[in-house]
């Protein structure tokens, strides 16, 4: 895990320095701050999830323009519908035993986390004039275009952990990444 992490974070501030040495905009220091919470983010996994989210969002779609690719908007919104999806079954399933109240509220993370990448992207249009939403030219139908992405993603993965529950749960289960070090109570 520590070897892909490494590899994905090169590639990261590779393609940044690239994009510094050949053209220089706002969205290269962006980039840089999206670095920030990786510092927070303890366990492998979530941390090679949350660098590839915004190397494909943030540096590809933004900074390198893949946003104008067709569908590529789509596609963001769809896998963030996903990993929403597994950010709150991962959390909730702690304090929910009830499942079928479990399924409705990782929706509703989902949901409600689209919701405020869709205020993220329209606070670009008022405060730095960035069009992210297409407010000027489809408004509202983007939009509800990219919630409804985001909602069909999400459900796809409550059906796979409904239908497959173990599978989700031993991957976020992964022994820890030292296990050289030898716990205070490993004595006992």
């Amino acid at each position: 895990m520590k070897t892909i992490y490494r590899i994905l974070i090169s590639i990261y501030i590779l393609t940044l320095i690239f994009i510094a040495l050949t053209s220089f905009h706002y969205n290269i220091f962006i980039s840089l701050c999206l670095l920030i919470p990786l510092y927070f983010i303890h366990h492998d996994l979530y941390r090679i999830e949350y660098l590839i989210y915004i190397y494909l969002t943030q540096v590809l779609g933004t900074t390198c323009q893949f946003y104008h690719l067709p569908y590529y908007d789509k596609i963001m919104h769809f896998l963030s519908g996903m990993i929403f999806v597994i950010i709150g079954y991962v959390y909730l399933q702690k304090y929910i035993s009830f499942q079928k109240i479990l399924y409705i509220m990782i929706n509703c993370v989902e949901m409600s986390l689209a919701f405020l990448w869709e205020v993220f992207e329209y606070s670009g249009l008022i405060f730095f004039n960035y069009d992210a939403s297409h407010h000027y030219t489809t408004g509202v139908h983007d939009t509800m275009q990219d919630m409804i992405v985001s909602l069909l993603g999400g459900l796809i993965i409550t059906y796979l952990i409904y239908k497959y529950p173990s599978g989700i749960e031993n991957l976020y289960k992964l022994p820890p990444d030292n296990p050289d070090e030898v716990s205070q109570q490993s004595h006992i």
